[in-house]
């Protein structure tokens, strides 16, 4: 080692000197700048987030309320106005319903039999049994304007037939049978 060190001259010793102190000051920095510098991206990135969170607060806060509203109009189409009557109720106010939506098209609402149905899983099914009369539009019409106002009731059978023997616009019998499900106490 000695005899090296007498074969380099005083500027080749510096050199070495220099390139040692460049090699441990770029070891050092690697083993502390380069993870406080992620560490510091990393930081920088949340507050990022944290920030846009807080921006798009009230969008969140229009959200969450469109949600609520579909949540209210999924409630009100399983269990529509009567949710909270008692069940003896429940028959009259289907009834009447009914009677509003057939005068509301034009259409005679021969006759309703309620009857109680299966019960299917949580809910007890109540059986109406109708009988209608009308032109076949206005029965259109009225089937349509019953899945509006009374979304929770579904169709189980249909049946038409014909009145009379009219060609323009024959007066047509409807017997449906529409179940209502309500949820078991």
């Amino acid at each position: 080692m000695q005899k090296i060190l007498k074969k380099l001259s005083l500027r080749e010793f510096r050199l070495i000197l220099t390139g040692l102190f460049a090699v441990l000051t770029c070891a050092s920095a690697a083993a502390f700048v380069i993870p406080n510098a992620k560490s510091f991206r990393a930081v920088s990135a949340e507050v990022a987030v944290l920030q846009q969170a807080s921006r798009d607060g009230a969008e969140l806060e229009l959200h969450l309320e469109a949600q609520r509203e579909k949540i209210q109009a999924l409630d009100y189409r399983l269990h529509g106005d009567m949710a909270n009557m008692p069940v003896r109720q429940v028959e009259s106010y289907i009834i009447g319903r009914l009677q509003r939506v057939s005068w509301d098209n034009n259409i005679e609402l021969v006759s309703v039999e309620p009857s109680m149905g299966d019960r299917v899983e949580i809910f007890q099914e109540m059986i109406f049994n109708v009988r209608l009369s009308g032109a076949y539009e206005d029965l259109y019409n009225w089937l349509w304007d019953v899945r509006n106002d009374l979304g929770f009731v579904v169709v189980k059978e249909y049946a038409l037939a014909r009145l009379d023997n009219k060609d323009d616009e024959p007066l047509l019998t409807a017997n449906l049978s529409l179940a209502s499900y309500r949820a078991i106490e």
